[in-house]
């Protein structure tokens, strides 16, 4: 099994590009200095070609490993995902609302204008006016499409493309719903039952299942065998109360249950102005989120910087990724955070599924999301 591996980092300036080089890590590339990186994916087929959404700019693709980047969708890009069948299919989620999808690797795009619909027919209140007018009086209004900070702007903040059928497709907006299709993007319902705080983030699936789903928010992680029916909490033994990047690792040697692997901090990043920040820790669990254990080996009793990425090794699946920044949604920290660098970044690795951690060493600015190719 080959560890060979190049890591992309999306970071508070700029995508850095790492590979493996017999012990360690050479630099590849860096690129988009003083941009913020908010969304990451590459083609499995292809590794070599990986996208890029830059705040406030649009969406980037290489196809070189990350050496050059052409820029193929303008526009605010919050969330981008390629289909697990087809590297020629990829979604991309924007800031205001709104979801794009190509079907021949992102030369050209199609806007899914099913989303605004479902909005416009169901009374979905924006906190602003921003593409579509939405007239509702109060007590019709089902939903509330917003952001607690400024400009206050809801966006697609994750797309999940079910893995073994690609009609069915989930959309975490935040703030304000979790939506589903089972017809590729034609139409869509609310399946956010449950989920008091609306501030979705992460949705995956237990592998090959397709009744059992898991998300993660600003104020909970949940679990649901039927996500139209709601949503139930699943955190026996979490000390944390935010939740944002999981991954699940499928079962491994003797292993029945899958891995699961999930970054956490105390409370939400408006009560980090303090001398520990976001007090993160990664948790574990080896029974499908019925029980979370904390993860300690290689890892300070209190880690300062957000956890904001997992990223698992594509070919080896005992291997994982830990990208952290002291930053909050391109903004570094401590709060006020409209100006900084939010000091320095960090990436951790994982050679035995979560278990205990290393620090790669590498120099970075304040991490944000992170993608691990095949080399």
């Amino acid at each position: 099994m080959s560890d060979a591996v190049r890591l992309y980092a999306g970071t508070q300036d700029g995508v850095h590009v790492w590979r493996r080089q017999g012990g360690g890590f050479e630099a590849v590339s860096s690129s988009f200095s003083g941009a913020i990186i908010e969304a990451l994916a590459g083609c499995t087929r292809s590794p070599e070609r990986v996208f890029a959404g830059v705040a406030h700019d649009g969406l980037y693709r290489t196809i070189d490993g990350g050496k050059q980047w052409t820029k193929v969708l303008e526009g605010d890009v919050r969330s981008v995902a390629v289909d697990p069948a087809s590297d020629d299919v990829l979604y991309a989620g924007m800031e205001p609302v709104w979801l794009y999808r190509s079907e021949d690797g992102g030369d050209s795009w199609e806007a899914l204008t099913s989303v605004m619909a479902f909005a416009l027919q169901n009374g979905v209140r924006f906190f602003q006016t921003f593409v579509h007018p939405v007239e509702a009086h109060p007590d019709a209004v089902r939903y509330k499409w917003w952001f607690p900070r400024r400009p206050h702007v809801a966006h697609i903040t994750n797309i999940f493309i079910h893995p073994d059928n690609s009609n069915i497709l989930f959309l975490s907006v935040e703030h304000g719903s979790i939506l589903r299709s089972h017809d590729r993007g034609r139409t869509w319902e609310d399946v956010t039952g449950g989920i008091e705080y609306k501030d979705i983030h992460i949705l995956r699936n237990l592998p090959h299942s397709f009744e059992t789903y898991f998300v993660s928010t600003a104020r909970g992680f949940f679990t649901s065998n039927d996500p139209a029916r709601g949503w139930v909490r699943a955190e026996n033994g979490f000390t944390r109360d935010y939740f944002h990047d999981f991954v699940i690792l499928p079962p491994s040697g003797a292993e029945k249950n899958s891995t699961f692997v999930v970054a956490t901090a105390d409370q939400s990043p408006g009560f980090w102005n303090r001398p520990e920040n976001s007090r993160a820790a990664i948790y574990r669990s080896f029974d499908d989120a019925r029980s979370w254990h904390r993860a300690t080996a290689g890892l300070p009793d209190i880690l300062a910087a957000m956890v904001w990425a997992l990223a698992p090794h594509p070919n080896n699946p005992d291997i994982l990724f830990a990208g952290l920044g002291n930053v909050s949604r391109g903004y570094a920290l401590p709060l006020p955070h409209y100006m900084g660098s939010g000091g320095p970044g960090q990436i951790l690795q994982s050679r035995d599924r979560g278990v205990s951690w290393e620090d790669l060493g590498l120099a970075l600015p304040p991490d944000r999301v992170l993608w691990a190719a095949a080399d």
